[in-house]
């Protein structure tokens, strides 16, 4: 199979994801009406376990620790080759499958169905890893730490978006928590002996407003009021808030954390309650981009009769827990183009977009896209060492 071409491949893996199309699709579907908040995915996770067992997969489940998260693997141990296509599967109540996970996990899926017939004149093994809370608390963060990935030559996975592009951007992000101590008292007979907590978090989200006509293009910083009192009788004694702050690069993300937290500090110290700010213990990491792989994607994508796009230096970044896998192993992450440009992500129509004609589409594509990639990779050596060569490079930096 050396030297065989994404695009050559592309009719073959075409007729073997066909035969189990249906069953992709019902897959899709059930994970889109069962909406399960991240680390609490039981349903969705327990039905692509039996789904992948049925179709000769051999399952592990609860690993890395994870209730929900699970490794499938098909072909040999011994293989020459080991690629992993990741699943997620967690939504955002009451926003639903706001950020399409069902159909991310669909297209992984229907990517691993579809390259059975062929891993063993591959030499391939495929693995499919269900990665629990995306959405939370990161599971490729505690998978990658648990070294689940340890053994696999490329890991891939896609999102669904506006449009399709393979070298997608990312962000760095980190999430704090911001808590205002204040004093309560009588909020008519008499306000003046207490202390408005919740007064200082809302300045400080003023603050905060002030900072964004000076901030690069790329950064965002975001956030709500997560707790603002009890008794609207009462004066807030305490005030909680929660930011995500957003930038291309960790170097631009410390710069831009410390300016936000500074803003938050002093607006609460201003209204005589006190302040204290806790970050999140994980930081995101913008995924690493392989050029060799996001060709072989981009070749793989013009195959299904799509056209990518170059990468959009500006808009439609978001951040993910796959960042800091990407620089263990390599990792392809592309967007692929489902819905409008005026459907926002994180919505209830970007829910209702994720299944429907549109969506299959997206399904469809995606997976034989990445099926395509997989087995060209799988069947080329010197691609395979590009690759490694590229990944490594990537990860290090500039010299």
């Amino acid at each position: 199979m050396s030297g065989l071409d994404a695009a050559g491949f592309a009719p073959r893996i075409r007729v073997a994801l066909e035969q189990d199309w249906q069953n992709v699709v019902a897959v899709s579907e059930f994970i889109h009406a069962h909406v399960e908040e991240s680390s609490q995915e039981f349903e969705c996770s327990a039905r692509l376990m039996n789904e992948l067992q049925e179709h000769g997969f051999a399952v592990d489940h609860g690993v890395g620790g994870m209730d929900t998260a699970f490794r499938a693997s098909f072909g040999s141990d011994s293989a020459a080759t080991t690629v992993a296509f990741v699943c997620e599967y967690d939504g955002l109540p009451p926003y639903g499958q706001s950020c399409g996970h069902n159909v991310v996990a669909a297209a992984s899926y229907g990517a691993a169905l579809a390259l059975r017939p062929f891993a063993a004149d591959l030499d391939l093994r495929v693995l499919v890893v269900g990665t629990p809370a995306e959405e939370g608390v990161g599971g490729k963060y505690i998978l990658g730490d648990a070294g689940v990935f340890d053994d696999v030559d490329v890991v891939a996975s896609i999102y669904p978006g506006m449009d399709d592009i393979s070298a997608s951007r990312t962000l760095a992000a980190h999430r704090l928590t911001i808590e205002a101590f204040g004093k309560p008292a009588h909020g008519a007979a008499h306000p003046e002996l207490g202390i408005n907590a919740l007064d200082g978090i809302i300045l400080g989200f003023s603050a905060m407003a002030m900072l964004r006509p000076n901030l690069p293009p790329t950064a965002r910083i975001h956030g709500i009021i997560n707790d603002g009192g009890i008794h609207p009788q009462v004066v807030p004694d305490y005030a909680r808030a929660t930011v995500v702050v957003r930038a291309a690069d960790l170097t631009e993300l410390a710069d831009i954390r410390g300016r936000v937290i500074t803003a938050f500090e002093h607006a609460v110290q201003s209204v005589g309650a006190t302040c204290t700010v806790t970050p999140a213990p994980r930081c995101a990491e913008a995924v690493v981009n392989v050029d060799a792989l996001t060709a072989l994607f981009d070749d793989a994508l013009r195959a299904v009769g799509r056209t990518p796009l170059p990468t959009d230096a500006v808009a439609g970044a978001w951040s993910t827990d796959a960042g800091t896998l990407s620089r263990r192993v390599p990792y392809l992450q592309p967007q692929i183009r489902m819905t409008s440009r005026s459907v926002p992500p994180h919505s209830h129509e970007f829910h209702r977009a994720s299944v429907g004609e549109s969506a299959q589409a997206c399904i469809f594509d995606a997976a034989a896209a990445l099926a395509a990639m997989a087995a060209e990779f799988a069947g080329d050596p010197g691609l395979r060492a590009e690759v490694r060569s590229q990944f490594r490079a990537a990860v290090a930096g500039p010299p």
